[in-house]
């Protein structure tokens, strides 16, 4: 299953049959697997995911031929598994959350200037992937870790001034004076 992902497109795979031939020896069939592996097609590595079942106690049963859909119209991206064939056809459904292998549907490759005022009113540049024309937010946190929400102890919102293209925006750094200098990830 080829799935859209910034910065680069994923190609998952979930279950087959595995064997390894040793030249000489006869051929048989292999055994059955319930792995989740996905390509990315950027860096061209493939990655075990899912495929612990004492990790992930809802994995399927090991199958082949499964029907596999991509659902990323709900808050969490998935995989849709139907079927699939061991000694005899599955009718089952499975879904396997992906959202944190494909992230959201935009990325930040930079920002520009590094260092500002504590006090904030600093002209921050972000280049990224996948911007839209809306009402867009920014966290900026105390610490070095990130977050995806607001925490009024950790994180201040600002919204973006300006909606350059697809690949830029530009907002003011808010004011982190109560919380000192310290160092900061967008």
């Amino acid at each position: 299953m080829l799935v859209e992902a910034i910065p680069t497109w994923k190609f998952f795979v979930f279950g087959g049959e595995q064997l390894e031939y040793t030249e000489g020896n006869d051929r048989r069939f292999g055994d059955y697997t319930n792995s989740s592996t996905y390509l990315d097609l950027g860096t061209i590595q493939w990655t075990n995911y899912a495929s612990d079942p004492a990790v992930y106690p809802d994995i399927p049963n090991p199958r082949e031929y499964a029907s596999m859909s991509y659902d990323k119209s709900s808050r969490e991206s998935r995989l849709i598994i139907f079927g699939g064939w061991n000694n005899g056809w599955f009718n089952d459904l499975y879904t396997l959350n992906i959202s944190k292998i494909v992230g959201p549907d935009y990325a930040v490759t930079s920002s520009e200037p590094c260092l500002g005022q504590v006090s904030g009113g600093t002209k921050l540049r972000i280049q990224g992937q996948g911007f839209k024309e809306r009402d867009i937010k920014v966290i900026f946190t105390v610490g070095n870790v990130p977050v995806d929400s607001v925490s009024a102890r950790i994180s201040r919102e600002v919204s973006a001034t300006e909606f350059i293209s697809e690949n830029e925006i530009e907002c003011l750094t808010p004011n982190f004076e109560d919380f000192g200098a310290k160092e900061a990830v967008l």
